[in-house]
């Protein structure tokens, strides 16, 4: 005879995702209320946790690309990594197909000229997004391209925080093995990502396209509902943030967010602590180890906030964790490009998929459980400890955190 306890967890586990279905009518509501963002149903993904794998399969769609190519990126590496992809970018230029790269001035300033001179004489058009040039303002240091995406055919997308660089790759490419998170997709939604390199590329002086080679008819792939975000400085409306505050809003459940460099504007900070204070379960997994320390320190500022609303806090000590990621109440997902920070909402071109799926949920609920088993918790006690240098320093970063 089956015990009680035992019949016990499939029971709670099918009223949490009864309850989970009232997610979705409220998120919508908003969504529409405030106008940012269209729904595409019928889409296929693929989530992508592996640098190895993603390099990988980006490779394998490179080569196996008909008509165009459309690549933009923050970092774009003349490393191992960097040069193997655009190698393969030029040689596909070369049989005819129709190659578009649009890397970022900042982000890929270390970067080989001759990697992407090599490039253009293969016949790939490439574009440098805001170059750094000192009669600018700030010498142009802000408003960068910070979004990391490829389109096939017009057919698949990837999207998500991955660049162009061996530090994302694993043991097959000799890389540093980063942390991050990228989706493959297929679908309508491959439309929405076309549409915005199109508008970025023709804003920067891009030539002009055949639209019917970019633009197929796409056919339904899967089920999965998705909405494609775009963050732009030039915008008033903020649908990143947004998507996300609404979310937040409406959790009942949980909220797992995993971010590279977490420096929450006032009201995204507000939206989680009365999540918190509402009974649901915030966690938080951000980075123990970071390529910009600055960043962690302002990060650490607010810890003992947040912690004592309730919201736990997870350092990842794995490697360098770079992912931006969420999943809440099982049933809304995001990846992308975006940090939650003041930079990515107000000053950066980014794009982040919002998934609407249960099982995908599922799926980034137990990459959030893994992620947890290379982790340490931090600790309201243990953290109250530290020393005055190390609070001084996040007091610091924190004060001075508008500047990066």
């Amino acid at each position: 005879m089956q015990k009680v306890s035992d019949q016990f967890v499939p029971i709670q586990d099918r009223i949490r995702k009864f309850k989970n279905r009232f997610f979705l009518p409220r998120y919508l509501r908003d969504i529409k209320k405030i106008g940012i963002g269209g729904i595409s149903g019928g889409n296929s993904v693929e989530l992508i946790t592996d640098g190895d794998v993603f390099f990988t399969s980006i490779i394998s769609s490179i080569e196996n690309a008909e008509k165009s190519i459309n690549l933009e990126t923050y970092i774009f590496k003349s490393d191992t990594v960097g040069m193997l992809i655009a190698e393969k970018l030029a040689e596909k230029a070369a049989s005819g197909v129709e190659v578009n790269v649009i890397y970022d001035s900042i982000g890929s300033l270390t970067s080989s000229t001759q990697m992407f001179n090599m490039m253009r004489k293969s016949g790939v058009e490439v574009i440098e997004y805001h170059p750094f040039v000192p009669w600018r303002r700030y010498w142009g240091l802000s408003f960068r391209d910070h979004r990391k995406i490829l389109i096939i055919d017009g057919t698949i997308a990837y999207i998500g925080g991955i660049n162009i660089g061996k530090e994302y790759a694993g043991k097959k490419f000799n890389g540093g093995n980063w942390r991050d998170t990228h989706v493959k997709i297929e679908g309508p939604a491959v439309f929405d990502i076309q549409f915005f390199f199109m508008e970025n590329w023709y804003r920067n002086g891009g030539a002009v396209m055949n639209s019917r080679i970019y633009f197929p008819e796409l056919k339904k792939s899967g089920e999965k509902l998705l909405m494609i975000l775009c963050s732009d400085a030039r915008r008033k409306v903020k649908p990143v943030q947004q998507s996300y505050i609404s979310a937040i809003r409406n959790a009942r459940n949980s909220i797992y967010i995993t971010n590279a460099y977490f420096i929450p504007d006032a009201k995204i900070y507000r939206s989680l602590v009365k999540a918190a204070e509402r009974g649901v379960d915030v966690s938080l997994l951000l980075p123990g180890q970071s390529d910009i320390p600055f960043v962690r320190y302002a990060s650490r500022y607010l810890y003992k906030r947040y912690m004592r609303k309730g919201i736990r806090i997870f350092e990842y000590d794995g490697s360098i964790l770079h992912a931006k990621t969420a999943v809440i109440d099982g049933i809304w997902s995001t990846v992308g490009s975006s940090n939650l920070d003041r930079r990515s909402f107000r000053k950066n071109l980014e794009m982040n998929a919002v998934i609407l799926d249960q099982n995908f949920g599922e799926q980034m609920e137990q990459v959030f459980l893994n992620d947890l088993e290379r982790t340490r918790e931090v600790t309201l006690q243990v953290f109250q400890k530290r020393s005055f240098v190390e609070f001084f320093i996040e007091w610091l970063c924190y004060r001075f955190r508008n500047l990066f």
